[in-house]
């Protein structure tokens, strides 16, 4: 095999190189780089105000960078809308519950899926064949994704009127119908106790497993991102601190000292 005829290696599933984004000369975002391969379980750590919320914003397509490169499987997408993202295969939750209260928990999830099962507007008024196969196959995708979650009981219930771990879960389901390569949650632990906690970093575990995505996780709750990640990254006020495997992680004075508070380091 000549050189030229070598398999080119694959390109990482996403990639950030010098992301930096700026809010009126406030700097939130700094050089920042990630490589996420597929299957990949990476958590992104840090204080508030450390630049983990604008990292989320701008890969999803909610804050344009100020400089640098956001690449999905090699290809550029800094700048585009977050529905065109989702359709390129990245899905989000936020840091507090952004459901329709009004609609069923099962049209939440439902209104994700046709996003991977569309239905064009003729088909629709027509009753097509292809339309009906498309509904069958959202619908089929709901009920798979509510019960992975825990919720298929709970399908005719007004998704106001959840729990608000079920409403926690049930923001995963909606972002898991649109079929994503990468799945980016936003402090999904947050409000949960320490058994909701434990049964969330299983369940996520299971997503990975069964779906076959990478997920990036933001979250404050230590337990779950040592628990669940493979590999973790930490930011401070902008910037990468520090990376690498959550032993390497916990042993870092740097990131200690930045982040966790060691007195024995600060008197070292």
């Amino acid at each position: 095999m000549t050189r030229d005829q070598r398999p080119i290696p694959p390109a990482p599933l996403l990639e950030t190189r010098g992301l930096s984004k700026a809010f009126r000369g406030l700097v939130a975002l700094n050089g920042h780089a990630i490589t996420v391969w597929e299957r990949d379980i990476v958590g992104v750590i840090g204080p508030n105000g450390s630049g983990k919320s604008t990292l989320f914003n701008v890969v999803t397509g909610f804050l344009k960078p100020t400089a640098g490169k956001v690449l999905l499987r090699g290809v550029p997408i800094s700048g585009r809308p977050p529905a065109q993202v989702s359709r390129l295969g990245i899905a989000r939750t936020f840091q507090g519950t952004r459901l329709f209260g009004q609609l069923s928990v099962l049209d939440n999830v439902l209104v994700a899926a046709q996003l991977r099962h569309p239905t064009s507007l003729p088909g629709a008024v027509l009753n097509t064949a292809g339309s009906r196969a498309a509904r069958r196959a959202a619908a089929d995708t709901a009920h798979e994704l509510l019960a992975l979650m825990g919720l298929e009981q709970r399908a005719g219930q007004r998704a106001a009127s959840l729990p608000y771990g079920d409403g926690r879960r049930l923001e995963i389901a909606r972002a898991l119908a649109t079929r994503p390569a990468l799945l980016m949650l936003d402090e999904p632990a947050a409000g949960l106790n320490s058994g909701e906690t434990r049964a969330l970093a299983t369940l996520i575990g299971e997503v990975r497993d069964r779906y076959g995505v990478a997920v990036i996780v933001i979250e404050h709750d230590m337990d779950l991102v040592m628990t669940l990640c493979e590999r973790v990254q930490v930011l401070a006020q902008g910037a990468v601190i520090g990376e690498g495997t959550p032993a390497e992680i916990q042993a870092s004075p740097r990131v200690r000292n930045a982040y966790l508070g060691s007195e024995s380091d600060d008197a070292a």
